[in-house]
Order: structure tokens, then C-alpha cells, then sequence
């Protein structure tokens, strides 16, 4: 996907000599700038109480496996103010491009990826109650490309449940797949979507697959609850049972089954 400007413009916007396209989503780019990175929402009448949920929840929590916020602003670009975060650079891609490249973790790997996504969610699940809403493998980024070193981004950024299909396409996956039966049901997202989602993401990059959607497969919401009863993939033989367990637990459909990340971090550790 293209940025919305031209890099020259977006540099001029932020008062330095140059800038360096991260790439872009649904609501804005994100751009390098230095040792930082910036996040500027370019749709039109974004809702400021989305700014205002990430900037008030980053600033909650002290996490290495959470992105820090280094200070929320503006820039003026396209003739109007927009919106601008900016955080730590994190080197190393995000968990989508592992994905893309075919790439997949060990079993010691895959324990780190999970282990460090639970710990995130701890401590955002900690500070003040706050759910991401929006975990997926583009929200991951792996510090310096390490399975076992996944940082939270986006925090409070979460996608509408009225969109009417879940679409999975063959190398790129979407929110969507990544939503918790509640979710799916229009229901309110709380703690234990997070944790569905988690488990989803490390099981995608384990097998390469999605647990539940078959790639290339268009499914209406009622449909992809279906497949969600149906219960997942099996994981490889290779993967040992502790991690088997807490990812056969992160997906079951009802919310009370997932447990915590905090009872989940103590099953992980108890089996190793």
C-alpha cells in the first residue's frame, strides 16, 4: 500500500530533512523519522476518542513487549491538522512479514513468541483494564527480527464488527479472521478476545495457516462462527505439550475457557 504523501511533504510537515515510509494502514502512514517512528492518521474525520484511547492507554503501561508512545501531536498535511504519535523504532519488520516470507518458528521460538505476547497483554490487561481489541500479525513487531522479542503495537485501534463477510486471502490476512466469537456476534470485546486473538496469531505462525478459515474462502459471520465450533487445525506433533495446551485453550469459543494471560504465563512456566 502507498502512502497518502509524498515523503518530501510529510518531511516538511514534521520539520525535519528526511523521512522513510513504514507502511500504511486503514487510517493513516507511518513513517521513520530518526530514532522514532511516526504514526499519522490521514482519514477525514477520524474519531479523536481513538487518539485519545491509545495515547491514554500507552501511557499506562511500561512494557517491553508493549510499544512506548514518545509524545502525540499534529502535523499539518493535505491543508489540515492531522493526528500524530510518536513512538520508539522498532527494528527487525513485523509478525506479517515473517508470515510472508514463509518464514516459521522452533518450538523454543514458538514458547518466546507466545510467552512474550502473554506478558504484553498482562500488562496492558493490568493497567487500568485496557484491551487492544485489534491484535494481529501486523500489529506484532519482532525487535531486531526475533520470534521470541514481540512488541504490542496499535494499541486501542480497533476494527467495526459491521462489516459483513470475513475474507481470508492466500499470504495476507486480515482483522477479521483474528476476531473472537464475541466479536463476530457484535459483542463487546473484553480481555479474553485479546487472548483469542493471541492464539490465533501463534498458531498461524507455527503452521502457516490460519486455525479456522481456509485461504482463498469467503465467509459470512454466521459461517465463520461455524468454523470456529469446529474447532482448529491440529498443531504439528513437534510442538510440546505445554505450548499445545495454552494455544488449544486461547482459542475455545466461550470467553470464561481462555482463562488470563497471567493463568496462561503460569501454564507455560509450570510445563517447561
Amino acid at each position: 500500500m502507498s502512502p497518502r504523501y509524498e515523503s518530501a511533504e510529510v518531511a516538511a510537515a514534521l520539520g525535519v530533512p528526511t523521512v522513510s515510509f513504514l507502511g500504511a494502514g486503514v487510517f493513516g502512514d507511518t513513517w521513520k523519522v530518526g530514532d522514532h517512528a511516526v504514526k499519522i492518521i490521514c482519514k477525514d474525520g477520524y474519531p479523536p476518542e481513538r487518539i485519545a484511547r491509545e495515547v491514554s492507554g500507552l501511557s499506562r503501561v511500561d512494557s517491553p513487549h508493549v510499544v512506548k508512545l514518545v509524545q502525540a501531536g499534529a502535523v499539518s498535511l493535505g491543508g489540515q491538522p492531522r493526528p500524530a504519535l510518536t513512538f520508539e523504532y522498532i527494528p527487525g519488520g513485523d509478525l506479517q512479514q515473517k508470515l510472508d516470507a514463509r518464514s516459521r518458528p522452533t518450538s523454543m521460538e514458538a514458547l518466546g513468541l507466545l510467552q512474550g505476547l502473554l506478558t504484553g497483554l498482562r500488562d496492558l490487561h493490568g493497567a487500568d483494564g485496557t484491551v487492544h481489541r485489534d491484535i494481529k500479525p501486523q500489529n506484532i513487531a519482532l525487535r531486531d527480527g526475533r520470534w521470541d522479542l514481540p512488541v504490542i503495537l496499535d494499541l486501542g485501534l480497533a476494527k467495526s464488527t459491521t462489516e459483513k463477510t470475513v475474507t481470508i486471502y492466500p499470504g495476507h490476512i486480515g482483522t477479521a479472521p483474528y476476531m473472537a466469537p464475541e466479536q463476530l456476534e457484535a459483542r463487546r470485546a473484553r480481555k479474553a478476545a485479546d487472548l483469542f486473538a493471541v492464539g490465533v496469531t501463534v498458531r498461524a505462525a507455527i503452521t502457516g495457516e490460519h486455525p479456522f478459515y481456509e485461504a482463498g474462502q469467503h465467509y459470512t459471520y454466521d459461517e465463520a462462527l461455524k468454523q470456529i465450533d469446529l474447532g482448529p487445525t491440529p498443531l504439528p506433533e513437534t510442538i510440546p505439550s505445554n505450548i499445545h495446551n495454552v494455544l488449544d485453550l486461547l482459542v475455545r469459543p466461550a470467553e470464561f475457557e481462555r482463562g488470563s494471560a497471567t493463568s496462561n504465563l503460569r501454564r507455560l512456566a509450570a510445563a517447561e
